[in-house]
């Protein structure tokens, strides 16, 4: 028989390869042999799922009160896993946890157990908690049982930090220092308490990178406010359950002196406050809801929100509709990515080849969008639903080298813009452009061709 040289590696080369492997098939290497009957207790990173909505949420013909009920076989599998992470976390013992990844749907009695799981992490000095925490219950019971326990907002070891839960609250402490040594920090938020995302955002002393994800409500004043010295990433979604024409009470500050980049996607816009932006690179902003230019203020809330990417040197932007009045002067920008639908006339082109003196790659993609397509559907094939500019923008003259253009159609209005560009490309070195049936074709101006 050969030897086993994989039992004879050291235990922290073991431990390290078992901590790719979720934790239920790291415990039965228990089994292998005595060698191995301990090594798990130890491995560094603990990843435990539990994630069958539709055997844990199962729908009936003839629902519980609550509109869903458990059958035996299931409820069976659910305990059982509960049952397993006590014990793994149970014989531990003293070895640290580096990471734990807890996601799993449960039933509201489950509170006090996860509690006591969060809990025994942070007493292993857990460095990364990736949470998904899901729950089905019954609608009179007004907020989530679950608060994020004090420790997880003092643990001096904690780094990374994920949440997304509808069963646990995660409003901080109201004194005291929180999060003393987090530097990543990616939360999902449904319907958020009115000062929650008030205070969680603005207590992170070294927080490098934040990820938002919220959906709000229209029936309370939401303020999310992010305070972060040291912050350089912020990426932020939101999903409103609005009526656009509804003056919709949702404010967004930004007070951030180190972000580098920026990437915000909303359906309706909020109200909004940057300061101290000055470190601003890179830029992202996608306004991705076709009637969201109905909302009441929907010109003045997009011009606060542009103004503060008026610094970057790149620039995503997504836009069903942008008033050409809402657009600051993007004297530093570079690299440009524009993605037009077919509400669009085309005319965000024209003013931000205006607004970007510098500008030297520019990246335009047409996709569709059904409600478009019905609102507009019987003038795309026109040439007037695009302007000639009076004057050629200073960036097609002096800077502008490289053009791609994907996802056209080859409309009247999409030639008349790739002659318009063609021809006044100055010191344009290549044009792509990619049909929306696949094909693409490149195309180098004569001038360049002969240098």
């Amino acid at each position: 028989m050969g030897r086993d040289k994989i039992s004879e590696l050291p235990d922290e080369v073991l431990c390290h390869i078992l901590s790719f492997v979720p934790a239920k098939y790291v415990v039965r290497t228990s089994v292998l042999s005595t060698r191995w009957k301990s090594i798990w207790a130890s491995v560094p990173i603990l990843d435990f799922e539990f994630e069958n909505i539709p055997i844990v949420w199962r729908d009936e013909n003839q629902p519980d009160p609550d509109g869903f009920r458990w059958e035996a076989e299931d409820l069976s599998d659910h305990v059982g896993f509960l049952a397993f992470v006590d014990r793994v976390l149970y014989f531990r013992g003293l070895s640290d946890i580096k990471k734990l990844r807890l996601h799993c749907y449960c039933r509201v009695e489950d509170a006090s157990r996860i509690d006591g799981w969060i809990r025994s992490a942070f007493s292993h000095k857990v460095v990364e908690l990736d949470l998904c925490v899901q729950a089905h219950y019954d609608e009179y019971i007004e907020e989530p049982p679950l608060e994020l326990p004090r420790c997880v907002f003092t643990c001096k070891t904690l780094v990374v930090l994920k949440l997304m839960s509808n069963f646990i609250t995660y409003a901080p402490p109201t004194s005291g220092c929180c999060f003393p040594s987090l530097k990543s920090l990616d939360v999902r938020v449904d319907f958020p308490e009115n000062d929650s995302m008030e205070k969680l955002f603005s207590c992170c002393p070294v927080l490098e990178d934040l990820s938002i994800k919220a959906t709000v409500p229209d029936h309370n004043r939401q303020n999310f406010k992010v305070s972060a010295p040291e912050l350089k990433r912020l990426r932020m979604t939101f999903f409103s359950f609005i009526n656009g024409a509804e003056d919709f009470e949702y404010n967004i500050s930004v007070n951030a002196p180190k972000l580098e980049y920026f990437n915000i996607k909303q359906d309706y816009l909020s109200h909004y406050t940057f300061e101290n932006l000055k470190s601003l690179a890179k830029g992202s902003v996608d306004l991705y809801c076709h009637i969201g230019k109905t909302q009441v203020g929907f010109s003045e809330r997009a011009t606060a929100l542009l103004e503060a990417f008026s610094n970057v040197k790149y620039l995503f932007i997504s836009a069903h509709y942008v008033e050409d009045g809402c657009l600051p002067a993007f004297n530093h920008l570079t690299e440009l990515k524009l993605v037009l639908y077919d509400c669009y006339h085309w005319d965000l082109l024209t003013e931000l080849l205006k607004k970007s003196p510098n500008l030297q790659s520019l990246v335009v993609e047409h996709k569709e969008d059904k409600e478009c397509i019905e609102e507009h559907g019987d003038v795309l094939n026109s040439a007037d639903r695009w302007r000639t500019p009076e004057s050629v923008p200073i960036c097609l003259i002096s800077h502008l080298k490289t053009i791609t253009i994907r996802g056209l159609k080859i409309y009247p209005h999409e030639q008349k813009v790739l002659k318009y560009l063609m021809k006044n490309g100055k010191v344009l070195d290549k044009m792509t452009i990619y049909a929306k049936n696949g094909a693409y074709k490149d195309f180098i101006p004569r001038r360049a061709s002969r240098t």
